[in-house]
Formats: C-alpha cells, structure tokens, sequence
C-alpha cells in the first residue's frame, strides 16, 4: 500500500536538512495516535525472523518545489509539500492508515526550527504491474553495509561496490522469510543490479545532536533491477536495503 499525502504548512517554514530522523518521528506519532498497539508493535517489534526484524514501511524525502539552503537549514518556498509513505501490502491495515492520515496535524524539526503541516489530501497510489526486470529512481537514499561481526566494525557500500547488490538481495530474502514466515522459492534467480545515474551520496544522522548520533550513508541514483517480481514489489513497498523505517530505501518506479 502506497499513499501519496500533500502537506500544506500551517507555521513556519524552516526545517534542518539532515530531517529524516524528525520525520520518522512524526510518522510514528501520527500511527501511535490511531492505534497505539499497532504502532507500538511496528515500532518495536515488525516483521521478525530469527531474531532478525523488519518494519516493511520507508518513506520518501519531503518533495519541496521551491526551497532554499542556509548552512544546516531548508527553506521552505512554498504553500505545500509531498511526502510519499509505503507499507508492504497487508489489506487488513488499509483502512486505518488511510484514515489516521486524513486532516493530521504533523510536526517535524528538533530545537532550532519547527514547521507545523497539515495533511490536505490523502491518495492511495494504484498498484503497480511488476516484472522480472523494472527501473527504479530512489526517492530517499539506499543504504547498504557490509557488517563484520567478530570486530564490530561495519561498512556503508556504494552501488558500486559488488556487495552492495548481493546484500541488497539478501536483505529482500531475508525480508521475505519475516513476513511470509517461510522460505523463498529456491528457483527464483538472484537479484541483479545496473546502476543507471551516478549515486549521489546523502548521509543522514540519526539522534542527531545527542551522545547516541549515529550517522549513516546512503545513496540517491537509478537504477534497474532483475530479479524475482514478488522480490521486487516487497522492495517497492517496503523499502530497498536497510532502516527503511528511518527514512531509506523509498523508490519510485520509472519508465525508459
């Protein structure tokens, strides 16, 4: 389920750059404030699957037509803004994401400045067909690591990089085993990655400014992708690569 929400600004209009964290937030509070025990379980628990969890909601970047940057600050240029949020299908959820979302009041920013939005409207976004080859444009960044447990040291990858598209993959599996709690078909092929656009890189801190920031680095670029369809809708819908739920991962798929 996809829903495309347009903001319209009710006070202020000046957010940090690095907001992604703050939005998160302010998602959650809105989910929280029409049912507290979804959000709680979505929160703190997901999708689980050997002890590994996945909340299966991303979200886009605020979609800002006119804006303006001053140091670590966003203007904002206009009357409204769009955001898109995605959840992997569950129908039985629908009604109540739609209708949480509708007249909400949102606030998004940390101590230095606040924007105040409502939403205006609320559209649930068709169902896209989905084939064993699709091009994707990332509509907030792809974040990708490589984890090394025996020294606790982790990588963030480029698409470049050939691991990137191999974990990419087996994060999709892996999320696939969470929700469906079973295993993938063994015929289906791995996922391949093309990178279309050169990655630009976006780092976002989480926590920012408090002793637990941590700040991670993700990647905006096309790309095409062949693999699984099934495989290729859950990233749709719930994200691509890792801390979806954080504001990573969100495409938008595009037609070449």
């Amino acid at each position: 389920m996809r829903l495309k929400l347009i903001l319209k600004l009710l006070d202020g209009n000046c957010l940090p750059c690095n907001y992604m964290y703050e939005l998160s937030s302010a998602l959650y509070k809105v989910l929280n404030e029409g049912n507290t025990d979804f959000t709680t379980w979505l929160h703190d628990k997901g999708y689980c699957k050997e002890k590994k969890s996945f909340k299966l909601f991303t979200f886009s970047n605020l979609y800002i037509p006119r804006f303006k940057i001053e140091g670590d600050r966003l203007g904002i240029l206009t009357d409204t803004v769009q955001l898109i949020v995605s959840f992997y299908p569950i129908e039985a959820i629908e009604a109540f994401v739609m209708g949480v979302f509708r007249n909400r009041r949102m606030e998004i920013g940390d101590r230095k400045s606040r924007v105040a939005f409502e939403v205006m409207t609320v559209e649930r976004l068709p169902e896209p067909e989905f084939t064993p080859k699709m091009t994707f444009k990332a509509i907030s960044p792809v974040f990708v690591e490589e984890q090394f447990p025996d020294t606790s040291r982790t990588v963030h990858l480029t698409p470049g990089d050939p691991r990137f598209a191999e974990l990419l993959h087996l994060n999709l599996l892996e999320k696939y085993r969470a929700f469906h709690q079973q295993e993938p078909d063994p015929q289906w092929p791995v996922t391949r990655l093309k990178v279309l656009s050169a990655p630009k890189a976006k780092t976002i801190a989480l926590r920012a400014g408090t002793p637990q920031e941590t700040k991670m680095k993700g990647y905006l670029f096309n790309f095409e992708l062949q693999g699984e369809p099934e495989l290729l809708r859950l990233g749709y819908y719930g994200g691509f690569g890792r801390l979806n739920s954080q504001g990573f991962g969100c495409t938008e798929i595009i037609r070449i």
